[in-house]
């Protein structure tokens, strides 16, 4: 089963195209701003009618944090579900976290052309992204975010590739603590580390700074 987020403003039809091109989209959820709220009712109501679940949610359409979490709310609401982000239309400013978005949910995003003879076929106008491997839809808490957050400061000032017992004696916990909490935002993608001698040493990677740039 697979979930369509889609942002819009007045012009739908790339909707529809998009849906079209993916036969298999059982759920689709509209962002649509107060502006074009009777818009997307009408999508709503169109899409209903053949056989679409459809939900929308009001975004304001010049906020990117709003657009971003709300697709990310949206992911974490539906995690068994395939998910794809139609970052087609809309506001430059929406289709753009659509694009962030989609990749900081590890969904697949697709842009839908428009025709330029009318003879072209729906999968020859709708254009699917590399979609990224890591998804950021978990959460973190408690030690673990202390060390993530931790080395987040650090990393800001320059500092990387500390040792164990840097954060243990920062964070007031022992090495062998801090050190599972490690291998666990390892496996997350959020950190890295490089054995230097008998020393380990941690690096916040680009998602474990792209998940404190939107969690924080």
């Amino acid at each position: 089963m697979s979930l369509h987020i889609v942002p819009h403003g007045e012009t739908t039809v790339h909707i529809k195209r998009g849906l079209q091109a993916y036969g298999s989209a059982d759920y689709v959820q509209l962002l649509t701003s107060e502006k074009f709220q009777s818009v997307g009712n009408e999508l709503a109501e169109e899409l209903t009618q053949f056989g679409y679940n459809v939900e929308i949610d009001l975004i304001d359409a010049f906020d990117l944090r709003d657009v971003v979490d709300t697709v990310v709310s949206v992911a974490r609401e539906n995690p068994d579900q395939e998910i794809y982000v139609n970052i087609t239309g809309g506001t430059n400013l929406m289709a753009g976290a659509a694009t962030a978005s989609a990749f900081f949910i590890g969904a697949t995003p697709y842009y839908v052309l428009e025709p330029q003879t009318g003879e072209e076929s729906v999968d020859e106008l709708v254009k699917k992204l590399p979609s990224p491997t890591q998804p950021l839809t978990f959460e973190i808490e408690g030690l673990q975010l202390n060390v993530l957050q931790t080395l987040g400061e650090w990393d800001k000032g320059g500092r990387r590739g500390v040792i164990l017992r840097e954060i243990g004696d920062e964070l007031g916990e022992s090495s062998q603590k801090v050190s599972y909490h490690v291998s666990q935002l390892q496996e997350k993608g959020l950190v890295e580390t490089e054995t230097e001698g008998r020393a380990k040493q941690v690096y916040v990677t680009d998602v474990g700074r792209l998940y404190l740039q939107w969690t924080n």
